[in-house]
């Protein structure tokens, strides 16, 4: 991890952004009190600079999972499976505003940024822009940055064997979040990964460069991998859309404990991500834990899962 990479990100951590944006990260800290030691900004209304007609993104970072939730239930969720993902509203300036909240702790969040964690989801997901909009003390926001940085190297690292011959930067992360969005029940359409680079395109070049270095005649990598640790990354890429895709489903099915209509909120992500259409009726929404169950296995005998 490089000192411009660090820079890079700590740049991008410190940005302003919109007063909506701003103003739900108070309440945030707000609400989980004490217990909140940072508010993570990040997504497509970060991207888009605007939550008109979105809904916010937001990862809050606790200390102790028992005492944020107050739930031993929920704690338990949290430190098996996490985050635990919650639906927050907040009135500002006359309209209401809307997030998707995933509360995980310190640590969880940390180790799963880094090389050391196989699953795609949080390191991916890290690798794009992100703000910190609260930090307990200057050593966390350090502590942040440079775990952020460490996600943007990871997913590099974890890419670049799958390159066949010469790659630009762009071709890099195009791929990366190709087989980013394969790992995690997300069949977005194959222009999606080049419009999520090209809206950002000189960043995901700066951060390139500040990790593989100046690349070579035409703006291109000649870094070719060899055959052994090629084949290595496609095998572990391919684990990681088995793996992603079920941790997917059940942090979706466990979303229907913490949503207001979780279960509905489940199948309808299921349907959106995978295609598989699921029907709910009153009876299932009394049974969240059957539901759940049956949201899976449904998923999986009707392809879901591939």
């Amino acid at each position: 991890m490089t000192a411009a990479l660090v820079e890079i990100v700590a740049v991008e951590a410190r940005r302003d952004t919109f007063g909506a944006a701003r103003a739900f990260g108070a309440h945030l800290q707000a609400h989980y009190g004490t217990a909140a030691a940072a508010v993570i900004f990040y997504g497509s209304c970060l991207r888009q600079n605007t939550d008109a007609g979105l809904m916010l993104d937001f990862y809050v970072l606790v200390d102790n999972t028992g005492r944020a939730f107050g739930n031993a239930v929920s704690a338990a969720f949290a430190r098996l499976l996490p985050p635990n993902v919650y639906y927050h509203e907040v009135e500002y300036e006359g309209r209401k505003l809307r997030a998707k909240v995933a509360v995980i702790s310190v640590d969880q969040f940390l180790q799963g940024l880094g090389p050391g964690t196989f699953s795609s989801s949080l390191w991916a997901r890290f690798a794009q822009p992100a703000v910190i909009l609260q930090a307990r003390n200057d050593e966390l926001r350090r502590r942040l940055v440079d775990g952020l940085a460490a996600a943007v190297t990871t997913m590099i690292m974890r890419t670049q064997p799958l390159m066949a011959g010469a790659f630009t930067p762009r071709e890099l992360w195009v791929r990366a979040f190709s087989e980013t969005y394969a790992a995690e029940l997300r069949p977005e359409r194959d222009a999606k990964s080049g419009e999520l680079v090209d809206a950002e395109l000189p960043r995901y070049v700066a951060v390139t460069v500040a990790v593989l270095g100046a690349p070579g005649p035409g703006g291109a990598y000649h870094r070719v991998a060899a055959a052994l640790e090629q084949n290595r990354a496609r095998r572990a890429w391919r684990w990681r859309r088995i793996q992603g895709k079920i941790l997917n489903v059940l942090r979706l099915i466990k979303a229907a404990f913490t949503f207001k209509g979780g279960l509905d909120y489940a199948a309808w992500k299921i349907e959106r991500h995978s295609g598989v259409k699921i029907e709910l009726t009153d009876r299932d929404r009394k049974h969240p834990l059957l539901t759940g169950a049956r949201l899976l296995v449904t998923t999986f005998r009707r392809g879901g899962l591939r």
